[in-house]
């Protein structure tokens, strides 16, 4: 085996592993969603999680068509390790608010994203079109997902506000909203 796909080897594995913890940890925190109050939230959750999974599918479909040995104990050992901090996390807090959970996820969602984009560039740079291709679709896949949760946080944090009996105005969260689209859209 030569250092190009040792490279590509190693990074294929560690996408692997991000997407399926990535999963696994939505799949957790959709049940803890037991409100109708977040009903957006649990299915935006749902609906990522779905596209995680498919995406782990096709990725590993793709270790096999490069013949890559079986890496189920590397990636047991990286969900292993975040299943117990999410336990741990759990018997810490008895109920976490969903405002906080989306805040995580939208930074797990990140982590993944910029992996495909490290995962593309490696292979267009060892010139395996077939990763290169999917890679960039799974990148394009989540992608939306990243926006709406950062557009679902102000709304479903009001309305956490609100069901505490802060009397907080709703607008609140549409006022946010453009606020932090302009930053955003300054950062460009």
């Amino acid at each position: 085996m030569n250092i190009q796909e040792q490279i590509l080897k190693a990074e294929l594995r560690e996408q692997i592993a991000l997407e399926e913890d990535l999963c696994r940890k939505f799949e957790s925190q959709i049940s803890e969603i037991e409100s109708d109050e977040f009903l957006d939230a649990k299915e935006l959750l749902t609906n990522a999680s779905k596209v995680l999974e498919g995406h782990y599918n096709k990725l590993n479909e793709l270790l096999d068509t490069l013949e890559i040995e079986d890496s189920n104990g590397h990636r047991t050992a990286v969900v292993t390790v975040s299943d117990s901090i999410e336990t741990a996390d759990k018997n810490l807090r008895q109920k976490r608010n969903i405002s906080k959970i989306l805040r995580d996820d939208y930074s797990a969602l990140n982590l993944v994203t910029i992996s495909n984009t490290i995962l593309h560039t490696t292979a267009l740079a060892l010139d395996n079109s077939a990763v290169a291709d999917v890679s960039l679709q799974h990148l394009a896949n989540l992608a939306p997902y990243v926006v709406r949760v950062g557009e679902l946080v102000p709304r479903v944090l009001a309305r956490e506000l609100r069901s505490q009996s802060l009397g907080v105005d709703m607008a609140v969260a549409e006022a946010a909203l453009v606020n932090v689209k302009l930053a955003w859209r300054k950062a460009k």
